[in-house]
């Protein structure tokens, strides 16, 4: 039978890793699925001794369900195509999951697994980490497919006040927001209507018929996934001036068009990977009974990051002063769900003193020891941080090294008249305390390029660039040192 030639298949690549408990996934395709990395990652934190698995089930669900639980397997994700089949493979659904018409975790119990639904929470759980509220919201909802539903289903679950659902085929549109309606009407005691959400299907070409008003934007297409892709149903700017905040559940790429837009016209934005780490986290917990701490939550994130981006490494950025490298590594960061560190920063703190007391009252040479000790110190403890070092730090042949062992280093390759507009009038540089400072410039950078081009893995120009294209050329290069 093949669910045995299949799940026997899977195991036995596995039957050299010990492990008190299994968990998996049931999908097709499943080659490329990042569920191990966060439930493997929470079972090393929280040392939980349980292996998780993908099993790749093309069909006979019914009976790779039987399977997995004869053999004792304590959870599983479901992902496409069989979502919707495998809630008749089960001893029970939750109300939550048979709304919104798809399972993604099924629960061991006694007599069998019971079906969930932690897509959903896990999104609203990502809205609400960027510190955003759904309650008494007015909510856009771009398409209405499988994820639609479900994020329609949500808004009205977490108190949304109003939601419009925006479709081309406006009839699928319209059949979401009746079986809504349906799940959360109230009755009176004479089976009228006392209370029903406002739920309003709208057809692409009449959009502007929404009034105008500011919305959560949550964009359940899969427009953006793939180069050359425009905007989602509308193709309007002026209709996405009506965001207050914008949600895209596409991850890869981080910026979609529709991402790219709001943040353009300076609205904040969420890509799909804090919904992909929350749903887990939520799934782990309902397997386990065991809640998922902060600092492990994180420590997922960070690895999602790193497996979706291709940055598993440290980002350590070297340039001259005024290249960017605060500013940008502490977007990346805050991207990748990175940590940040700048080492003037840290030995400011540390000293407990500015970098201009500590130059003038102690003197540069012992401010350069304390960046060997910074990079030293840094290098035993940090793991998927971004790190922005000091104009002089790579000087020294010694740091230099100490740069090449923490991570991938990318030289902000700066010149001389960007930088004297970035910093003129910055009276907290030291060296650039005289009486040309351009010409302090040019000569500091023509001194120590070779430095920065020694210690450098990668070399990226800033100028006339945004903060944002430098940040997407480290992300390629990243992928590409991967492959």
């Amino acid at each position: 039978m093949e669910k045995y030639n299949v799940m026997n298949y899977v195991l036995d690549k596995y039957k050299d890793v010990e492990a008190e408990k299994y968990i998996g996934i049931f999908g097709n395709p499943i080659k490329h699925t990042l569920s191990p990395v966060i439930h493997d990652t929470i079972s090393k934190a929280l040392n939980l001794n349980e292996r998780y698995i993908p099993f790749h089930i093309e069909n006979n669900l019914n009976l790779a369900v039987m399977d997995a639980f004869d053999r004792g397997i304590l959870g599983l994700n479901i992902t496409v195509p069989h979502k919707q089949s495998v809630m008749e493979c089960l001893v029970e659904v939750d109300e939550a999951a048979k709304a919104i018409g798809a399972v993604n975790t099924l629960v061991r119990t006694e007599k069998g697994y019971v079906g969930y639904n932690t897509d959903m929470p896990g999104l609203a759980k990502a809205i609400e980490s960027e510190g955003v509220s759904l309650e008494n919201k007015n909510i856009i909802i771009l398409g209405a497919g499988g994820a639609a539903r479900a994020a329609v289903y949500m808004c009205i679950k977490y108190g949304a006040k109003k939601v419009y659902i925006i479709n081309r085929t406006v009839e699928n549109a319209r059949k979401i927001a009746d079986d809504m309606k349906a799940v959360f009407c109230v009755y009176d005691s004479c089976g009228k209507k006392s209370k029903c959400p406002e739920i309003c299907a709208v057809a692409a070409d009449q959009y502007k018929e929404i009034p105008n008003d500011k919305y959560i934007f949550i964009q359940c297409t899969s427009v953006g996934l793939h180069e050359g892709d425009g905007l989602p149903v509308v193709d309007d700017v002026e209709f996405y001036k009506m965001a207050l905040f914008g949600v895209d559940l596409i991850y890869n790429p981080v910026k979609t068009p529709f991402i790219k837009l709001l943040e353009n016209l300076g609205i904040k934005t969420m890509n799909g990977l804090k919904m992909l780490l929350y749903q887990g986290i939520m799934s782990n917990e309902l397997w386990n009974k065991k809640t998922v701490d902060k600092d492990t939550t994180d420590k997922v994130y960070r690895a999602l990051c790193a497996a979706v981006y291709g940055t598993g490494d440290n980002i350590v950025l070297v340039g001259y002063m005024g290249s960017g490298k605060t500013t940008i590594g502490k977007y990346i960061s805050c991207e990748l769900g990175y940590e940040f560190i700048d080492t003037d920063e840290y030995i400011v703190k540390k000293e407990g003193m500015s970098i201009n007391d500590i130059f003038s009252k102690k003197g540069e040479e012992y401010f350069r020891r304390l960046e060997t000790d910074t990079v030293r110190e840094l290098g035993a403890v940090l793991h998927n941080a971004v790190i922005a070092t000091g104009g002089g730090l790579p000087i020294r042949d010694e740091n230099r090294k100490l740069l090449k062992a923490l991570g991938t280093v990318y030289y902000l390759k700066t010149e001389a008249d960007t930088i004297f507009r970035r910093i003129s009038g910055n009276e907290d540089r030291p060296l650039l305390l005289c009486e040309n400072p351009y010409e302090r410039i040019c000569s500091m950078l023509n001194e120590r390029e070779p430095n920065y081009l020694l210690s450098a893995d990668v070399l990226i120009s800033t100028d006339d660039k945004s903060v944002e294209d430098v940040a997407r050329e480290i992300y390629n290069s990243c992928k590409k040192s991967e492959k």
